[in-house]
């Protein structure tokens, strides 16, 4: 017997996204699967009918084609990209591309895309962010520290807004006057939805909570909505040259 070999993970993809775009072009499956085959991808009819259903999923190189074939890009077929590969995929760009365009060893490259954690110097970097488009709070998800900006919105939403000020001007690497603001904006903003659960009693607003049981805010559940709020108080910022935070990751990482 062979020994198992591992098989690429395949990419998000979004079977209502696939069904719209073929619709918008007025193919049928057919269609669909004899474009494929400009693309040397050979599938059958009923196998583009699986991927629109959600019964399978195709493979990079299948999705890469499909977005050729139904005139889309990959990204629109991916929904929202949030790790370094579907970034990457939804460029166009095979690994081998990328890492020619960046200047990394590819093995190197892969080993983070898998680990979606990326660590690169300040050129790699910038190559990185132009060759996928990557907004600040893009980098920072492909960095890996996501979960670090929310753990310190949650902390700050707590009542501790001014202790987690230093740690997250040093992990964003934008101003710290930038920074207090959008914090002070998540902490208020929070904090009153906080208070305001806790004054409802038997579903009647403005009631006081019972003394014995009063609900406590489940404030991690709510940290992608903080994250969210975050960024858009920020402001949408773009990453620049040398800018610290994630810039300087594998630094601080000492790698």
């Amino acid at each position: 017997m062979e020994p198992a070999r591992d098989t690429p993970a395949r990419p998000p993809f979004s079977p209502a996204a696939a069904r719209r775009a073929r619709a918008g072009l007025h193919m049928t499956h057919d269609q669909v699967a004899y474009g494929l085959a400009a693309f040397r991808i050979m599938v059958s009819p009923r196998t583009v009918a699986d991927w629109e259903t959600g019964y399978s999923a195709p493979s990079e190189a299948e999705l890469l084609a499909l977005a050729e074939t139904l005139w889309c890009s990959p990204a629109d077929l991916m929904g929202s990209a949030g790790a370094l590969r579907e970034h990457r995929i939804g460029q166009r760009l095979s690994a081998a591309e990328l890492c020619m365009r960046i200047g990394v060893p590819e093995a190197r490259y892969r080993a983070m895309e898998e680990a979606n954690t990326w660590r690169g110097d300040e050129r790699s970097t910038a190559a990185l962010v132009r060759e996928l488009g990557l907004s600040l709070r893009d980098l920072v998800t492909v960095s890996g520290a996501s979960a670090e900006v929310e753990r310190l919105l949650v902390e700050t939403v707590r009542g501790r807004p001014k202790s987690q000020l230093g740690p997250m001007t040093r992990l964003v690497g934008l101003r710290r006057s930038r920074v207090a603001a959008a914090l002070a904006g998540v902490h208020d903003e929070f904090a009153h939805r906080a208070r305001v659960t806790l004054s409802w009693s038997d579903g009647v607003p403005g009631a006081r909570p019972r003394t014995e049981s009063a609900p406590t805010p489940d404030l991690e559940a709510e940290a992608g909505r903080m994250a969210d709020r975050f960024w858009e108080l920020l402001g949408r910022p773009v990453p620049e040259y040398g800018q610290q935070g994630v810039w300087q990751w594998s630094r601080l990482d000492g790698d």
